[in-house]
């Protein structure tokens, strides 16, 4: 991830970043509503695509403001096998 920031030079602020984090859930959200016959199809709905930007624009979000997420997520994971996580 880091490599693609720096050969594009897309590094930004972290709420720059964040708004990409919303504007591709707002995508995703859009797809999902498609997919699941809540919505009139406009194009092809294509929800691992929306997917993948999303997962994207939230590794570019972690990278800006210097998270290693993939650590964090790992941590996290030993922590929710040892007790309930609190979303649940």
């Amino acid at each position: 991830m880091k490599e693609i920031l720096e050969r594009y030079n897309i590094k930004k602020a972290p709420l720059a970043a964040l708004a990409g984090v919303l504007e591709e859930l707002g995508e995703l959200a859009s797809t999902l509503l498609v997919k699941e016959g809540f919505k009139a199809k406009s194009s092809e709905v294509r929800l691992d695509y929306r997917l993948a930007e999303t997962f994207f624009e939230l590794l570019k979000l972690a990278e800006d403001c210097g998270v290693n997420l993939e650590k964090a997520f790992i941590k996290a994971l030993k922590s929710w096998k040892s007790e309930k996580p609190r979303w649940l």
